[in-house]
């Protein structure tokens, strides 16, 4: 995907693909519109027909078939035709535009979150995921307002305001100048104070995406909340920052309540003054407008209002789709991993050389000077207690972070040269740090859901599990939970293994391999993994030494 720089590289890619349902769309709404102002126009001609009077200002209409029928019959139809007909525009109109904002909110989200994929765990690391949830749903929804309320209901809304205008200066001209200036000096007006708007906005939209994260991270920490009765200092950081909130709403409900009610007293201001220069003119025989031109006047302006107010609101989808679409491509800028696979791992050692790795906010390296060779096949051992760096080093093989000094080669290809999906398409992993997601347990264990991998993934379950006890055995249809939260440390073990051992991937990495397992499911672990040294490079971190084992080699952090 090339680089998103503004919102209109989105807009542009979007049209670009749903060209033909825009412009159907759109020619939907012309002919809606147009028939709304034919409406009103059939009315005066309705007015002249019954009552004998005649206007020449209406007379330049004829050209409009059956709108000038001789009798009522034919007229009626006409009319009725007319209302038929743009319902069936408007319909057609309003279900394109709904499904033009589905589509794109679809595009939008599919396209974050495959980006969200692919972004570097460093930055989770730094800034946590809660704070990336409400561009679900806040943001996507104003994004989906900005385009079918913000473009195409507001070209449709300009184009028939322009019409209806031309069409009020054929009959009188000077109601048409006060229409057009009144939509000039509103907008204007409201333009300055949308300015203001757009500031408050963004703090609010920060605000409430800072309490999104707040809450997401306590309650994704709830067990530690509660063993350490931490109720009473959380509960007062969630009021601060509900009360900054509160602050920063009420602000902004002063700017949007005086927009919303400037909107229709701009509205009636400009009837108003229809009216007074209906009244003078009344007064004066030579500019004394026709009865029939009078009643499409009046009919014109009341089918206008609406679209009127409607027009003059948009500046605030505009503003808080521009604040949407700023956060948006935000996240597109950020840096992501590269996923075109350059060269895949093949049987060869994996080498450090002089590795060093510090985190951002740390004074110190997790370790320094790291050489040591990692043999294509066979066992090799890292040992070392918490804090050495035994996570670091998982992360490191899986190039979710890179050495801060020192290279890494795989073979004879240096890992700066490898992409991460090629590396990972070599690396399988088993560890608490790479939780189980899924609805259950097949979901968790295999790449692709096809139902073709299922009978290779139940042998495999059943043969770890053969001396479980019965009501610890699972199905391929358990739930799991949460992140396995329905699962025992044991449950979750055999699953990872699982998961783990059907991609057949060259490299293993096992964190603490016996861990949580009972005495008969570690043998049949064991087993397993003593095979797989003669296929493939296993790695295991431990604490200690599993004397079950036969190690290639050993390393000490």
């Amino acid at each position: 995907m090339n680089k998103i720089k503004s919102k209109w590289d989105i807009i542009r890619s979007f049209w670009l693909h749903n060209s033909k349902i825009i412009l159907g769309t759109f020619l939907a709404g012309i002919c809606y519109n147009v028939f709304t102002i034919l409406i009103p126009i059939s009315i005066g001609k309705f007015y002249e027909f019954s009552f004998g009077f005649s206007s020449h200002r209406l007379a330049a209409f004829k050209f409009i078939p059956f709108i000038d029928a001789q009798n009522f019959g034919s007229f009626i139809a006409f009319f009725f035709a007319l209302i038929a007909l743009r319902w069936v525009f408007e319909y057609l109109n309003l279900y394109g535009i709904s499904l033009i904002g589905e589509r794109f909110s679809k595009v939008l989200r599919e396209k974050l979150f495959a980006h969200q994929l692919q972004i570097g765990i460093g930055v989770y690391d730094q800034k946590g995921i809660g704070k990336y949830l409400l561009r679900y749903s806040g943001d996507l929804k104003s994004i989906q307002n900005y385009v079918k309320k913000g473009l195409i209901r507001f070209s449709q809304d300009v184009f028939l305001l322009i019409i209806v205008v031309i069409v009020i200066g054929y009959v009188d001209i000077n109601i048409a100048l006060i229409i057009g200036g009144s939509i000039l000096f509103s907008s204007f007006f409201l333009w300055i104070i949308n300015k203001m708007l757009y500031k408050t906005s963004l703090e609010i939209r920060n605000a409430r995406s800072g309490m999104l994260s707040f809450v997401n991270t306590r309650l994704r920490a709830i067990t530690a909340l509660k063993a350490f009765n931490k109720y009473t200092p959380e509960e007062k950081r969630y009021n601060k920052r509900s009360g900054t909130l509160y602050q920063i709403g009420t602000k902004y409900a002063k700017i949007t309540s005086l927009l919303q009610a400037l909107v229709p007293a701009f509205t009636y201001g400009m009837l108003g003054m229809v009216m007074i220069y209906i009244f003078i003119s009344s007064q004066d025989s030579t500019k004394n407008v026709g009865g029939s031109s009078l009643l499409v006047l009046i009919l014109l302006i009341i089918s206008i209002l609406p679209v009127f107010r409607r027009s003059l609101k948009v500046s605030i989808i505009w503003k808080l789709g521009d604040i949407s679409f700023t956060k948006l491509i935000a996240i597109f800028d950020l840096p992501k991993e590269n996923i075109i696979p350059l060269e895949e791992y093949k049987a060869a050692g994996i080498v450090f050389q002089d590795v060093e790795y510090q985190y951002p906010n740390s004074n110190s390296p997790v370790f320094k000077k790291l050489n040591v060779t990692l043999p294509a096949l066979g066992t090799v051992l890292f040992v070392g207690k918490t804090g050495t760096g035994k996570s670091t080093l998982i992360r490191l093989l899986l190039k979710m972070v890179s050495p801060s000094k020192g290279k890494i080669a795989f073979g004879s290809t240096y890992y700066s040269s490898l992409s991460e999906k090629a590396i990972r398409k070599s690396v399988a992993v088993v560890s608490k740090d790479f939780p189980l997601y899924g609805r259950n347990v097949f979901e968790a264990v295999v790449y692709s859901r096809n139902e073709s991998r299922r009978k290779k993934a139940e042998q495999l379950l059943k043969k770890l599990q053969q001396f479980e006890g019965e009501n610890q055995k699972l199905m391929l249809d358990t739930p799991i939970g949460d992140l396995g939260k329905n699962l025992t440390t044991g449950q979750q073990k055999i699953i990872m293994y699982c998961r783990a051992l059907l991609t057949e991937k060259p490299i293993l990495i096992v964190e603490n391999p016996l861990k949580d397992l009972n005495d008969k499911t570690r043998n049949i672990i064991v087993k397993y993994l003593k095979e797989s040294s003669f296929i493939r490079s296993l790695i295991i971190f431990n604490d200690q030494e599993d004397k079950d084992f036969y190690y290639t080699k050993k390393v000490y952090l």
